[in-house]
């Protein structure tokens, strides 16, 4: 079965898309493909499901990794992923406006990527536990 995006989420994307029907001129949902957790850069927005639970948001590099990714001393390949199902609209449209498609932008490091990061938005996720990734292109 093919994996798509979240209705929430696709609908969350829509007033940033390129995509417009040319008959009634409104904007249509983002394009996406799946890829795996290589194929991800600081900067791409996902959509993923983790233990078996959705999640959106975006790769993030950090101090120890320029790709977002990285070996754990327990040899799991680990992903820099920032949440961004809980934020405000205005804030959702901070981010993909400063940090979408980003990659020196996208890092732990940043200021602007300071704004986003709480307790319950930043992760570390291991990549066996990564299923149905879905790459956005908006």
């Amino acid at each position: 079965m093919a994996s798509i995006l979240l209705p929430s989420f696709s609908e969350r994307l829509k007033p940033f898309s390129k995509k417009i029907d040319k008959e009634t001129g409104q904007r249509l949902p983002p394009e996406y493909s799946e890829t795996s957790y290589l194929g991800l850069r600081p900067g791409d927005l996902i959509q993923v499901t983790y233990e078996g639970v959705a999640r959106y948001g975006l790769i993030l590099s950090s101090r120890t990794t320029k790709s977002g990714i990285f070996i754990s001393t327990r040899n799991n390949a680990l992903v820099n992923f920032i949440g961004v199902s809980g934020l405000s609209e205005a804030m959702f449209s901070l981010m993909i406006n400063n940090l979408y498609n980003n990659e020196n932008a996208c890092s732990i490091m940043s200021s602007t990527v300071a704004v986003f990061i709480g307790k319950t938005n930043f992760r570390t996720l291991n990549q066996a536990k990564m299923k149905d990734i879905l790459k956005v292109y908006i």
